[in-house]
């Protein structure tokens, strides 16, 4: 290990000792939704009048509303008390945090960070997917908590590597680079999401290896949802062939039978997706 390496994870242990790991806030409109959806008697009405405050969010919502996920009839909206609707207000919550955090992943993106950025993105983007159409298979789980639990669970990479910028040769060092990333990102990530408000149970999803429970007759969790689907993005063969996987299928109700209808509705929740945030 390098001298700056060295010095490199000093400062990022300090970062995590005195709670000095931030990424930008989210947007007023973000936050202003968070706090309509808390309140039973939210209305659509009532959010789509914040919506309305945001025309980016506005136009993602329409889009997301006429995709093929959510669109099989094939019947165009225009109007956004019916995307609203159609979508459903935790749909249109979930919309919201990934514009916000589409945006936070952008204002990292200079020329040294460009490539590694956008492959965290698109990881997240990925495991946003997966964890959604897992989840669906059980009936314990959210989905669309699971569907946050994905879209977070790299969020402390994006950190790691824009602090790394400062430090030229272990930018230039991409498996110490990465070994810091894969070591790192679970604490630094969860401090981010604590940071940020979500609940506890989202949090401790990044950190997989330490809050899987192994224990057979434990209930799902959305640690199971998030630990199955970094597992079978890589490779579905290891629903047969991986113990822990066996077991975390098991309580979300997958299994190497029922992974292809699952792996279909991961591409068009996928699709669906990258055609509303034009990527």
């Amino acid at each position: 290990m390098s001298d700056e390496q060295t010095r490199f994870l000093q400062e990022l242990a300090e970062d995590l000792n005195s709670r000095n790991i931030h990424l930008p806030s989210f947007p007023d409109v973000v936050i202003n939704i968070r706090t309509a959806l808390e309140d039973p008697s939210c209305s659509s009405e009532r959010l789509a009048a914040v919506v309305r405050t945001d025309p980016v969010l506005v136009a993602r919502l329409l889009m997301a509303a006429n995709s093929a996920f959510h669109n099989r009839a094939g019947i165009e909206i225009t109007d956004l008390d019916l995307a609203i609707s159609r979508l459903g207000f935790e749909v249109v919550r979930n919309t919201a945090i990934t514009l916000a955090v589409e945006q936070i992943f952008e204002s990292a993106e200079h020329e040294g960070l460009r490539d590694g950025v956008r492959e965290i993105w698109r990881t997240s983007l990925a495991l946003a997917s997966m964890s959604f159409v897992i989840a669906r298979n059980s009936v314990s789980i959210n989905d669309d908590n699971a569907f946050l639990c994905g879209l977070l669970h790299e969020v402390g990479k994006l950190y790691i590597l824009t602090k790394a910028a400062g430090y030229p040769q272990l930018m230039g060092d991409e498996a110490s680079l990465e070994t810091v990333m894969q070591q790192w990102h679970p604490s630094v990530g969860k401090s981010i999401i604590d940071a940020w408000g979500f609940p506890a149970e989202i949090a401790d999803s990044v950190d997989t290896d330490a809050n899987l429970n192994l224990d057979g007759n434990a209930s799902a969790t959305l640690v199971d949802v998030v630990f199955l689907a970094t597992q079978v993005l890589d490779d579905a063969a290891r629903l047969e062939n991986d113990d822990s996987c066996k077991v975390s299928a098991g309580r979300l109700n997958v299994s190497p039978d029922s992974f292809p209808s699952i792996r279909e509705a991961y591409e068009l929740h996928a699709q669906s997706m990258r055609s509303s945030i034009g990527g």
